[in-house]
C-alpha cells in the first residue's frame, strides 16, 4: 500500500499550525469543534466542500433516545444490541443511550429546533426494530438538515474556530507512533497543517458503490488516510444497505426515511402484495438488514429494478414528510395517492477507524468520530437513528479526552516528504471511479459468497496496481485512491468472516456461526515517517490483505 498519495516536502512548504485540527462538517466533527472552541482550545475545521455538505444534513428519520414515558435506556440498549446481530459492544452502548439524551437537550438548549407536541414534550416517532417510539424529529423529515444548520450557527459564532472550506485531506502526518496533523490541499495548494491533536470526522464510504443515499464526499477519505498511516480499522465487512431510497429513472438515490414505515407505511411486491409479515414477526418494522434482503429476494424473483412502498393510507403523510413528498411530488409520484418506487442503496458503514470510548485510535494524537469511527456501538447492523446519536456523544466525548490530554509540541526541525512519486497525468481518473462502483455493486453488495468474492478482489487489485507509485493531483483522484483502499478493506473483511450476520450476508455461508461472534481488524505496520522518510520508502508498507 502505497504510504503517501502527493509529493511534497514540509521543509518548504506553505504551514498553519493549530491546537486542535477537526477533519469534517457533520455531526460529529463540529460538536467536537464547538466543544473544543468553548473550552478555550484553537481549531482549525477543515472541510472538503463546504460546511453545508455532510451525510448529517441528508438524515431523515432523526435521533434515538429515550425520552418516552414508556421507555428507558435500558429498553434502548436491548433494541441497539438486537440490531447489532451479537456484535455490539453492551458497554459502550449502555454508555451511549444513556449519555445521549443529555447530548440532545444540549442541542435544543443551543438552537436546534424539534418537533413538539401540544403540551411541549418532544414528539416521538417510531422506526425499524425499536419497541418503542423514541425518535426525535425536526420538521418532519429534516431532522439532520436542522441538527446541521444549528451545529453551523454555533461554530461560526465561535471565536476559537478557524474554518477552511474546500480543504481536502490528502495525508496525515506522523513519527514514532504519533500524529502531528496532516497534508492537505486547499484550492489547488498543498498546504501543511501542523497540529497536536487531530479528529477524523469525515464520514462514510456509500459512495463506492452505485447507488448509494450519500452525498459524493462520502468515499472512504477518512478511512484511507488512516489505515495508510498505521490506525487500526476494523468491522469493515459490515455496509449498511438501506432498504428504501427512491427508484426512479433519472432521479438521484433519495432516501424514503424509516419513518414512514414507521408511521404505518407498507412494503409490497409488483402485484401488490405485502411478503414482509411472512418473513419476521416485526414485518416491515425488522432490522435494516432483514428488509432489504427481503426486498432483493423480491426483486431478483420478479427481474425487476424495484418494489413499492404503500403510503396511501397514512393520514396527511405529506404533512408528516414535508421534504419526502416534495421530493417525490418533483418526479411525479404522489405520497398519498400514487405507490412510491423504492430499491436498496448502499447507506451506512458500521466499520471504520477503530476507537475507544473517547474516540482514540491506536495513533497518539489521532481521534476520529461519526460514521469514519468503528466505536463498537453499532455491531454489525445499525440501529435507526442510533448514528446521529453516536456522532452527539462521541464528538463531545473526544473534545473532553482532548481537553485532558496534553501533548508536547512538535520538534519544529521535524520534518516529512514525499518525492518519488511519478507526477505523470493520470488519465482515466473517472472511467475507474466508475468502474470501482460498478465491481463493488456486482461483487460486494447486499448478498456476497466465495466466488463473487474472489473475482470482486482480483478486479480491484487491477484498478489498483494501474495507480501504484503516481502522485494523484486533484480531489477527484484522491477520492479515487481513497475508493479503492477501502474496496480492498472490505472485500478483505468480507472473505475472512465465513458466516453471514447483520449486513453482511453470504449465501455460501447463510447462517451465523458462534466462531465469528467477534471483531476482525486490520493494520497496516506502523514507521516512523519523519526523518527517515527515504529509507522507509523501501519497507514493505502494506496491510494483510496485498499482494
Amino acid at each position: 500500500m502505497q504510504r503517501y498519495l502527493m509529493n511534497f516536502n514540509t521543509r518548504n512548504m506553505e504551514t498553519r499550525n493549530t491546537e486542535c485540527l477537526v477533519v469534517g462538517s457533520g455531526v460529529a466533527g463540529l460538536t467536537a469543534a464547538i466543544q473544543l472552541a468553548r473550552h478555550g482550545h484553537h481549531v482549525l475545521l477543515a472541510v472538503r466542500d463546504t460546511l453545508a455538505d455532510s451525510n448529517t444534513a441528508k438524515a431523515q428519520g432523526g435521533i434515538a433516545a429515550s425520552f418516552g414515558k414508556d421507555d428507558n435506556p435500558a429498553l434502548h440498549l436491548q433494541d441497539t444490541l438486537t440490531a447489532g446481530a451479537g456484535l455490539s459492544d453492551e458497554s459502550v452502548s449502555q454508555l451511549v443511550v444513556t449519555e445521549g439524551p443529555d447530548d440532545i437537550r444540549w442541542l435544543a438548549n443551543n438552537g436546534a429546533e424539534f418537533d413538539r407536541t401540544e403540551d411541549g414534550s418532544l414528539a416521538l416517532g417510531r422506526e425499524g426494530c425499536h419497541s418503542r417510539n423514541r425518535i426525535v424529529h425536526s420538521h418532519g423529515d429534516a431532522t439532520g438538515a436542522e441538527v446541521a444548520r444549528a451545529l453551523t450557527v454555533l461554530a461560526a459564532t465561535e471565536p476559537n474556530i478557524r474554518t477552511l472550506e474546500g480543504c481536502y485531506i490528502v495525508d496525515l502526518l506522523t513519527h514514532e507512533g504519533r500524529c502531528y496533523g496532516a497534508i492537505s490541499l486547499w484550492h489547488g495548494r498543498k498546504i501543511c497543517l501542523r497540529a497536536q491533536h487531530t479528529v477524523l470526522a469525515t464520514g462514510g464510504l456509500g459512495r463506492l458503490f452505485l447507488h448509494t443515499t450519500n452525498p459524493e464526499g462520502a468515499t472512504g477519505s477518512g478511512t484511507a488516510l488512516a489505515v495508510r498511516a498505521g490506525a487500526t480499522v476494523a468491522d469493515m465487512e459490515f455496509v449498511q444497505f438501506h432498504p428504501t431510497a427512491l427508484a426512479l429513472p433519472g432521479c438521484p438515490n433519495f432516501l424514503i426515511s424509516e419513518a414512514v414505515r414507521g408511521a404505518g407505511a407498507h412494503l409490497v411486491n409488483l402485484d401488490g402484495k405485502r411478503f414482509m409479515p411472512a418473513l419476521h414477526p416485526m414485518a416491515e418494522l425488522a432490522p435494516r438488514d432483514v428488509v432489504a434482503r427481503c426486498i432483493f429476494q423480491e426483486m431478483t424473483k420478479a427481474n425487476a429494478t424495484h418494489i413499492w412502498l404503500d403510503a396511501r393510507h397514512i393520514k396527511n403523510a405529506a404533512k408528516l414528510f414535508p421534504m419526502i413528498a416534495a421530493t417525490c411530488r418533483e418526479y411525479g409520484v404522489d405520497i398519498e395517492n400514487d405507490l412510491i418506487p423504492i430499491a436498496p442503496a448502499a447507506h451506512y458503514m458500521m466499520g471504520g477507524i477503530k476507537t475507544d470510548t473517547w474516540g482514540r485510535t491506536n495513533l497518539k494524537g489521532l481521534y476520529a468520530c461519526g460514521e469514519a469511527a468503528c466505536t463498537g456501538l453499532q455491531g454489525a447492523n445499525r440501529l435507526a437513528s442510533n448514528s446521529l446519536l453516536e456522532g452527539l456523544v462521541f464528538g463531545r466525548r473526544a473534545a473532553t479526552i482532548i481537553g485532558k490530554t496534553r501533548l508536547p509540541q512538535a520538534d519544529r526541525g521535524l520534518y516529512w516528504q514525499e518525492e518519488n512519486l511519478s507526477e505523470a497525468p493520470l488519465e482515466s481518473v473517472t472511467e475507474d471511479c466508475r468502474r470501482s462502483q460498478e465491481i463493488m455493486s456486482r461483487y460486494l453488495g447486499i448478498t456476497r459468497n466465495a466466488a463473487d468474492l474472489t473475482r470482486g478482489k482480483e478486479k480491484i487489485l487491477d484498478l489498483t496496481k494501474r495507480y501504484e507509485g503516481c502522485a494523484a493531483h486533484t480531489p477527484e483522484e484522491l477520492d479515487l485512491r481513497a475508493r479503492l483502499t477501502c474496496d480492498l478493506l472490505v472485500v478483505h473483511a468480507a472473505m475472512r468472516r465465513q458466516e453471514s450476520r447483520g449486513a453482511h450476508y453470504r449465501s455460501d455461508f447463510p447462517q451465523k456461526d458462534d466462531a465469528y461472534r467477534k471483531h476482525f481488524s486490520d493494520t497496516r505496520p506502523v514507521y516512523d515517517d519523519a526523518q527517515n522518510i527515504k529509507e522507509e520508502k523501501t519497507a514493505a508498507a502494506a496491510i494483510g490483505f496485498a499482494l
